[in-house]
């Protein structure tokens, strides 16, 4: 018996995930589809160590927002132009390279030239098209205003690209640095230091401490460097598998929000997630309590996701979305004051929009002042570990030349 692990739709797009023991998956599929279930994902379930191992090394092979991004803006044109949606998709496939979102979309080309709404079709395929994506889509066909929706979505899509882009690109470098300097040491403890041992053999004086760890650490390096490379690479692979589970993640969220400078950058960006995510649900006419499933569900920090999960709570007790927000604690005033001008004036998505563009400069800001610092700490680090070294190597020479003067 094999345990499959399958994530399937039914007619309305509702979606569930399974696992299933069966002897063959030809007849397990065949199963799901008599009973009128849609099957979007499937894969073995593997238990053991290797296993997990395994896994750490590959990730997902989903769709980027960027492709997710592409394909909305050419959607959005097409149908701009006046042609009909399917006529739009069967453009875009067209000659398209055969990848995960091409696939999908001949899988929603067909079902929509059936007679499904685009909006089923897509929720059919919810590990290419997010939740936000999909409710949006609902919304947009409801009220006649598809164009607009998807104008807004390719809005959205462009200022997480950004600020994504911004992020990284800040930590990119400092990571490059990082290994090179890593790099660089190992490469002088492991070929450069065993060349002093004859050296320091024919001197016939006592070497230091400093160089007796080292030459001990150099030794040990060359000698199983092999070994250590394998234990290295499973670590690494065992390390990733943990954190992509849940368990792992919700840790390193944790981790992540009790770094001093790392804190604020990842409660901005979260903050700067829920701000865009929920302007652009309101924007496309999803009531705000509705909104809240999937803009929480969409945060990439779930510690924080977590927290702001009281506001539905809140809602449902009769508070409004600014007195929800103030019951957590570690939310900025800034937030709850735009909040209540937006429940005021009734432009609560344009004042969640404009939010989400404030914390967007602070997280530009913070990214400036993180690249600032970690450079010359790495520097100096660097400087610190290959002074030593050489200050370790040289000091036996200097000292028997002392004597021998």
């Amino acid at each position: 018996m094999e345990k499959i692990v399958v994530r399937y739709a039914d007619e309305n797009g509702c979606t569930r995930e399974e696992t299933f023991e069966t002897e063959s998956r030809e007849q397990l599929q065949i199963a799901l589809k008599d009973r009128g279930f849609y099957i979007l994902t499937e894969k073995a379930l593997n238990d053991g160590i290797a296993a997990k191992i395994k896994e750490g090394l590959y990730y997902d092979k989903g769709v980027t927002v960027k492709e997710l991004n592409e394909f909305t803006k050419m959607l959005r044109t097409l149908i701009k132009s006046g042609m009909p949606v399917n006529d739009a998709i069967a453009v875009l496939i067209d000659g398209a390279p055969e990848t995960p979102l091409n696939t999908a979309l001949k899988v929603v080309h067909a079902d929509i030239k059936s007679g499904v709404s685009l909006s089923r079709a897509l929720a059919r395929h919810t590990n290419i098209f997010p939740n936000i994506y999909i409710k949006t889509i609902v919304a947009g066909e409801r009220s006649g205003a598809l164009e607009a929706i998807l104008k807004r979505l390719v809005e959205y899509f462009n200022n997480s690209i950004a600020i994504r882009r911004k992020v990284s690109g800040a930590l990119i470098y400092p990571a490059i640095l990082f290994v090179v300097a890593t790099l660089a040491t190992s490469y002088m403890i492991v070929a450069v230091v065993p060349q002093f041992q004859d050296l320091f053999d024919g001197l016939g004086t006592p070497l230091p401490l400093p160089t007796k760890v080292l030459l001990a650490i150099s030794g040990f390096m060359a000698d199983w460097f092999l070994l250590l490379l394998c234990v290295f690479v499973l670590l690494l692979s065992g390390t990733i598998a943990y954190f992509r589970s849940t368990e792992g993640k919700e840790k390193l969220d944790k981790f992540k929000l009790n770094i001093p400078v790392l804190k604020k950058l990842e409660r901005y960006f979260a903050y700067s997630q829920f701000a865009r995510t929920m302007a652009t649900m309101l924007s496309g006419g999803i009531p705000l309590y509705d909104s809240l499933s999937v803009v929480l569900d969409s945060l990439e920090n779930r510690v924080i996701a977590s927290q702001l999960s009281v506001i539905p709570l809140e809602l449902q007790r009769g508070k409004g979305f600014a007195k929800a927000l103030k019951v957590i604690p570690d939310v900025p005033p800034l937030m709850t004051r735009i909040a209540i001008v937006g429940e005021e004036s009734g432009n609560l998505d344009e004042m969640l929009d404009n939010l989400a563009d404030h914390f967007d400069e602070e997280i530009s800001e913070l990214t400036d002042t993180i690249t600032s610092l970690i450079e010359p700490v790495l520097f100096v680090g660097m400087a610190i570990v290959v002074g030593a070294v050489i200050i370790s190597l040289l000091y036996p020479v200097l000292t028997a030349a002392s004597q021998i003067n």
